[in-house]
Order: structure tokens, then sequence, then C-alpha cells
């Protein structure tokens, strides 16, 4: 009866030691899913409103917004006369003149948009009676201006972004 014991013990023993060491472990790993969170879209109507230089302006001299959201700007140009063209550009705060100044420079080829580095964002140009539509991260806190860089038309045509 012992040696029934024994081997029984040992035939126990070796199966256990066997399932244990005899294969690498093999690891579940769950792929990582990112989740993609969609940005809270702030949207505003601006409208380009004025047939002469001297009535032409935004209606919308102020935009506040919190930090990270997406900025959704639909331009609505409401001139009828055809040199009423207008868009509209977003910029660090200060650095209006100088991005007009390079915008006038960049010329009718590139929609008086310039490559600067106190640009944050542009949209296309806006001919008279047509809307545009374009989308931006908003910048981090602060204030910053925006402007329509068609020549002649920043001094007047002009705002402020603030960015809570």
């Amino acid at each position: 009866m012992n040696l029934i014991k024994n081997f029984l013990g040992l035939f126990i023993a070796v199966t256990f030691l066997a399932s244990c060491g005899s294969e690498t472990a093999k690891e579940t790993v769950e792929p990582k899913v990112e989740e993609k969170v969609e940005k809270k879209v702030e949207e505003f109507d601006v409208r380009a409103i004025g047939n002469t230089m001297a009535e032409m302006k935004y209606d919308l001299e102020n935009i506040t917004v919190k930090e990270g959201v997406k900025i959704k700007i639909n331009l609505i140009n409401e001139g009828i006369d055809q040199a009423m063209l207008h868009n509209i550009l977003f910029v660090n705060f200060g650095k209006r003149k100088d991005v007009a100044a390079a915008a006038v420079t960049a010329g009718n080829d590139k929609a008086f948009v310039p490559d600067h580095p106190e640009l944050i964002a542009a949209s296309a140009l806006a001919k008279p009676g047509e809307t545009v539509t374009f989308e931006f991260d908003a910048p981090k806190k602060g204030n910053y201006e925006y402007f329509c860089s068609y020549p002649g038309h920043s001094q007047i045509m002009r705002g402020y972004l603030f960015v809570k």
C-alpha cells in the first residue's frame, strides 16, 4: 500500500511540475483604445457689413471663448459692391499692424494671408454675398486680435478675441 501511495504522490508531483514549468506563460495584453475626445465647438457668425470704406466693419467686435475649444467662424460678407472682398485673420495681441503689412506683400495670389509667425488662423476671401467658414483650436488663455487683411481694411475692420 505504501508503494501505491508513493507512486501516486510521485505521479501528482511530476504532473504538477510539468504543467508549471514546461511552457512559457502567455500574457494577455489588451490593446489600448485611445478615447477621442471631441472638443467643444464655439460657433460665431461674423458679418462684414457696409459698402464703402467709411461704412465697412465687422458686426461682432469681441469674441470670448474658453481655452481648449474649437472655434468655428462663419464669415458672412453682406456687401454688394464687387470691391468689398473680406477675410478674417486671428493674430497675437499687438501684432495686427505687422501681419497686415505682410498681408499686402503676400498679395492676391495668397488671398492676402501671409506666412507669419504671429498668425493664428485665417479664412479665405469672401466675395460680396458669400459666406466662408473655417475652424481652428483656441489658443492659450490671453487676448488676441482679428482683422480683415484686404488692403486698406485692417484699420477699420477689426476686433478682439478673448480666451479665458
